[in-house]
């Protein structure tokens, strides 16, 4: 069976997380950086505090835009390496499911749409090619 359909939602949720991932370290970071230069009236103590809570912000929201951007490079380099034709993965729908539980905790709910919907088929035809070997091995294919 192919596997056309699992790879096409992998890449499209990829490029969803690329694009939310770059959005997130350059526009959103660079916005909270600068709310705090627009704090005035603050004492010399009072503004390093700020500083340095406005410090750690930016640093967690380009974490988590990292984050969101390796996901994505890690998934369409395994989904292109590993996701061949007629062949029965084992690992990476379940490693999707729980991509798209970890993204319902992060309340991205268009990842976890395509993941779901990746590994649930992904599963399906599994369980397709693990009781009729000859899809396996191309013969339902074959014109002979």
């Amino acid at each position: 069976m192919k596997r056309s359909f699992e790879r096409k939602t992998i890449y499209v949720a990829s490029v969803w997380q690329l694009l939310t991932g770059m959005i997130t370290i350059f526009y959103y970071s660079f916005y909270i950086r600068g709310q705090a230069s627009r704090l005035g009236n603050l004492s010399p103590v009072e503004s390093m505090g700020v500083q340095s809570i406005f410090k750690n912000l930016y640093m967690f929201s380009v974490t988590y835009g990292l984050f969101f951007v390796v996901i994505a490079i890690v998934n369409t380099l395994f989904t292109r390496k590993m996701m061949k034709d007629h062949t029965v993965q084992y690992k990476i729908p379940f490693i999707w499911l729980g991509l798209a539980v970890l993204f319902f905790f992060l309340s991205d709910f268009i990842s976890v749409v395509l993941y779901v919907t990746a590994g649930v088929i992904a599963l399906a035809k599994n369980r397709v090619l693990k009781l009729n070997p000859s899809i396996r091995n191309g013969m339902l294919y074959s014109s002979k």
